[in-house]
């Protein structure tokens, strides 16, 4: 296994990455198969030894991890107790985190040596590119990570669950996707406002490129006919179909969970809903319950990368960390309230949401389609407007 020391961290991830693309706002052109982008570093598992990384991390400095949930402070301190290594967890958001990195990096003081990001097309044509962080995969666990999930490394999924309120209706009052977008459901039906909401925009990109065939055997299933658009795709066209269904936008699940789970409502909306907040239930008493059997999908779960900054004074520790986070012990905060580990060995514990359950009915995004998702974010904000009524 590879020591990393600290003053080649640097030269040692640009040489590990090879070829980058240089490209610094949204929309910037994909990598080309002349130039085809940063690939993350993994190491094998003959090569890999846990031990050695340890002693090497324990002789650094202290490590600051970034991450959009507050969850964060408790996998920074459960490392600290494992290791005896500080480490010190900072919540922030993907579009803070972009900032911070990018300002860190260009100054050359680094203070976020691990970063973990949900906004996984800007980390792939942005960060990873500019060599502001690189991507690593420990060789111990890296067969228990799909393909699809390591260029860069995915730490989590975070799913999002089509839901009903459990006290208006005895089942779900719909099977398939298809039906949403019907008079049935106009105004009926809850979400965050995908203009706003970049990991929207990225669901629709990711359902064109990887869902087509099931989206037109749904269609098939709803209607009893084949599929006919103008459309580029069948998500193109779906996505038509919900904006101008009058759908109601929210600025976060939060809010989507109380217009669905209230109790005491005649005829409640359903609601595209973070698995998160069906804590809600003992929390608020909100009636919540996940579409069941929902065709084709009973809901998505969008990606959390995990790098580490190629700057660092720290990057054993950093390593270390990243090895941690992909342990069931490392991520149990995380994965408590149905988030789901990138790393499939991992046995899902019950949460309010029952995620282990729905596992294999969730649509999983993958890596391969980044440059295309953040190519048409302005394509498919477009979309929505138009088609909006």
């Amino acid at each position: 296994m590879t020591i990393i020391s600290t003053g080649r961290m640097a030269t040692l991830a640009t040489l590990a990455i090879g070829a980058l693309l240089f490209t610094g706002c949204a929309g910037g052109n994909p990598a080309s198969s002349a130039n085809p982008g940063p690939v993350a570093v993994t190491e094998s598992a003959e090569d890999y030894n846990l031990d050695e990384l340890i002693a090497a991390a324990k002789s650094e400095g202290p490590i600051t991890i970034y991450d959009s949930t507050s969850k964060v402070e408790e996998m920074a301190a459960a490392f600290t107790k494992t290791y005896g290594i500080e480490a010190t967890g900072v919540k922030a958001d993907a579009a803070e985190t972009i900032e911070k990195v990018t300002r860190e990096a260009q100054a050359g003081n680094v203070v976020g040596d691990v970063v973990a990001i949900s906004d996984l097309p800007a980390l792939k044509n942005q960060l990873l590119p500019n060599n502001f962080v690189t991507s690593w995969v420990p060789g111990d666990v890296a067969e228990h990570i799909d393909p699809s999930m390591r260029e860069p490394l995915v730490m989590i999924t975070d799913p999002s669950f089509w839901t009903y309120n459990t006290e208006a209706f005895q089942s779900c009052p719909a099977d398939n996707i298809w039906d949403l977008t019907t008079e049935e459901f106009r105004g009926k039906v809850a979400f965050q406002d995908p203009v706003g909401d970049n990991g929207a925009l990225d669901w629709y990109s990711q359902m064109a490129s990887f869902g087509e065939d099931a989206l037109r055997e749904a269609y098939q299933q709803a209607f009893g006919e084949e599929l006919k658009t103008d459309k580029d795709s069948a998500a193109a066209e779906w996505v038509a179909r919900m904006a101008a269904n009058q759908p109601i936008l929210t600025k976060s699940s939060e809010e989507s969970s109380e217009a669905v789970g209230a109790t005491g409502q005649q005829n409640p909306p359903m609601a595209l809903m973070s698995s998160a907040k069906y804590r809600n239930i003992e929390e608020k008493g909100y009636a919540l319950g996940v579409c069941e059997g929902m065709v084709p999908w009973v809901g998505k779960a969008s990606p959390k990368g995990l790098t580490i900054a190629s700057g660092t004074k720290s990057p054993n520790a950093a390593k270390l960390y990243v090895h941690f986070a992909l342990t069931a012990e490392g991520i149990a905060p995380q994965i408590a309230d149905g988030k789901i580990s990138a790393n499939s060995s991992i046995t899902q514990p019950e949460d309010p949401a029952h995620v282990g359950k729905h596992l294999e009915q969730i649509f999983q995004f993958n890596n391969a389609g980044l440059e295309t998702d953040w190519a048409s974010r302005e394509a498919w904000q477009d979309l929505w407007r138009t088609s909006a009524k």
